[in-house]
């Protein structure tokens, strides 16, 4: 595929430098902003894990949920990565034919989301999580829960701020969840065609391996799925 802009979706700190990064939460936001970062951190309005976080100056600062910020056909290729099962169904859906409007014709769209079927399959006993040792102790419905992504308390831990902040975006959250069948037939819906699952760095896109990360696919059994945007 001829190199061009590619874009990565919901980069959180992962941000190579050969990719348009985009990350819309509040973290991000705040990383841009030092003065007010070391307020909030002060304040306690951040939790340890958003404070432990070394967040890069090449993000893209943009709420997902909102239409892109680039003309139609402007990108050879876009990724994300855990990012489709934060948005409701809905929002979920717009963002797949935002994707098909800001890539090229043959532009590839790559989501990697968390495996249903994956958590169903550990539930009834298998183990294809790379870190079901670590979790071994639970429960088989409390691992469920984790793997969902479902909360433990209402509203999430940390500050009065943070709190009301979760609660206006709930970005943390998982709103729906996807095997591959069901992600397959969303980019089908949204206009990609040879849509596939692929493995961990197989790929039609040109230097997959600076944006995948080996955690998120093969010990959190993530699944790929690649559309093609039709050629005109």
């Amino acid at each position: 595929m001829p190199d061009g802009p590619k874009i990565n979706l919901g980069s959180w700190a992962h941000a190579p430098r050969d990719w348009i990064n985009i990350d819309g939460s509040w973290n991000a936001w705040l990383s841009q902003h030092p003065r007010l970062y070391s307020l909030a951190q002060a304040a306690g309005v951040l939790p340890d894990w958003a404070t432990e976080t070394k967040w890069p100056d090449n993000i893209l600062v943009h709420d997902l949920r909102k239409p892109l910020p680039f003309r139609d056909g402007f990108a050879e290729a876009i990724y994300g990565s855990h990012l489709l099962e934060h948005l409701y169904l809905v929002e979920a859906e717009a963002l797949l034919r935002e994707c098909n409007r800001v890539l090229r014709s043959g532009g590839i769209l790559r989501l990697v989301v968390p495996d249903a079927r994956a958590a169903v399959e550990e539930y009834l006993g298998a183990r294809p999580f790379g870190d079901s040792d670590e979790k071994a102790s639970l429960p088989a419905a409390d691992r469920l829960n984790e793997r969902l992504g479902f909360r433990d308390r209402h509203p999430p831990a940390g500050s009065l701020p943070y709190r009301v902040y979760a609660a206006l975006h709930d970005f943390h959250s998982h709103k729906w969840m996807y095997d591959e069948e069901s992600l397959t037939a969303e980019l089908e819906k949204a206009g990609f065609q040879d849509v596939r699952r692929m493995g961990y760095l197989e790929s039609r896109i040109e230097g997959i391996e600076s944006v995948e990360l080996r955690k998120r696919v093969i010990d959190e059994c993530g699944i790929c799925i690649e559309g093609v945007k039709p050629r005109v």
